[in-house]
């Protein structure tokens, strides 16, 4: 049992919690080791971590609260049963959020093809964030990647169901998808989401094998392009930017360094933070935001402030999750939110056109739809 290896080598110093954005009281580990050990009341909402990893980054042991609070999730889950939170991204649930949002504005999908480069976007890029589908697509058509995509809720990698507690998504689908990507011919998979490049390059290889292809980050591959000279930036962006580490893809799945990177690379862009010390998270996930919307989107406004109060213009991330938190808890005046490849994308003087407000109100209205009780944040 985690929790017993937890116990024999913690320190209780207590830095994992100074790093922590939601807990402080370091009586916690002892209470969440006797909720697992016991069944005593864990001491702590457990459904407020952001499952960020800021607790794994500082402990002088390489202990995992995060680890501590999954478990304790799971012990939840073991005893009542799964909820409609567990289903929220589930295809088979008939109230899943893609099923909704596709239902009430046109996803983006793509005919399936054949190629030895395929993109994978996920399931929120298709359904609700499509201009990252498009800047990326747009941009391999520039750098003449002969390419196919392959989308669709059929196809989703389970991940997300996974960290709620529903591993089933993942046992099912895993298999599914590895098959039709391989038929598709793919020898690299090149994904933006940090939950599907966990999935496909670290979950799915422990599970199923060698899975036959490359696995590649977009920031990767982007900058792979670009050096290369297949793909040549403009100078039609710039200005400060603040690039936003996700937790799942920095602390998950380590890599911090190739968007700054290709950021680098763009003409006039001033990078605030060349490196990720002080990175924090944007509030989306471990379900925080649609069991505590008000702390989620909050959690984003204060990045907000942090960018303003240093006169940023522009915060890039690469991950749905953080750019949707961060286009809904900005400011009148905060700075813009774009996506890598989008802001790859307008230093060639393309602007996708986007509706943000449109994309909010879908979002808010598929979780509604989704998970009984759940009420839109008020961002202040």
């Amino acid at each position: 049992m985690y929790a017993d290896q937890f116990d024999a080598a913690c320190r209780r110093c207590g830095k994992c919690l100074e790093a922590c954005p939601q807990y402080s009281e370091i009586g916690i580990i002892d209470s969440l080791i006797d909720h697992l050990r016991s069944g005593t009341e864990p001491g702590l909402d457990i459904t407020r971590c952001f499952t960020c990893g800021m607790c794994e980054e500082v402990c002088p042991e390489g202990l995992s609260l995060k680890q501590l609070i999954k478990d304790a999730r799971l012990k939840k889950v073991a005893a009542e049963g799964l909820s409609d939170l567990n289903f929220l991204c589930d295809p088979s649930f008939d109230r899943n959020i893609f099923k909704t949002a596709a239902s009430l504005e046109e996803p983006l999908l793509f005919g399936q093809g054949r190629a030895e480069t395929v993109y994978y976007p996920g399931c929120y890029s298709s359904y609700i964030h499509k201009n990252m589908v498009l800047a990326i697509t747009k941009l391999m058509e520039r750098a003449g990647v002969d390419h196919a995509v392959l989308d669709g809720l059929d196809n989703c990698c389970g991940l997300t169901s996974a960290g709620t507690g529903n591993p089933g998504v993942v046992r099912d689908n895993g298999p599914k998808l590895v098959a039709k990507l391989r038929e598709m011919g793919a020898k690299r998979v090149v994904t933006s989401c940090p939950g599907c490049y966990m999935a496909l390059s670290k979950v799915y290889p422990s599970m199923f094998g060698d899975l036959g292809f490359e696995v590649v980050q977009a920031s990767r591959f982007l900058g792979e392009l670009i050096d290369k000279g297949a793909l040549k930036l403009g100078d039609k962006a710039g200005g400060k930017v603040y690039y936003h580490d996700p937790c799942h893809l920095t602390r998950g799945a380590g890599i911090y360094q190739e968007p700054r990177d290709v950021l680098s690379k763009v003409p006039g862009t001033i990078l605030m933070n060349p490196d990720p010390d002080g990175s924090g998270c944007c509030g989306f996930g471990g379900g925080v935001r649609v069991n505590h919307p008000d702390e989620s989107v909050g959690t984003a406004r204060k990045e907000h402030l942090r960018v303003r109060a240093e006169s940023g213009d522009i915060i890039i991330t690469n991950c749905a999750g953080c750019r949707q938190n961060l286009i809904e808890g900005r400011p009148e005046d905060g700075a813009e939110v774009f996506d890598l490849a989008e802001y790859l994308l307008l230093s060639l003087g393309e602007r996708l056109p986007r509706n943000d407000r449109a994309m909010i109100d879908l979002v808010n209205e598929s979780y509604s739809k989704g998970k009984s009780g759940y009420r839109r944040p008020e961002v202040r």
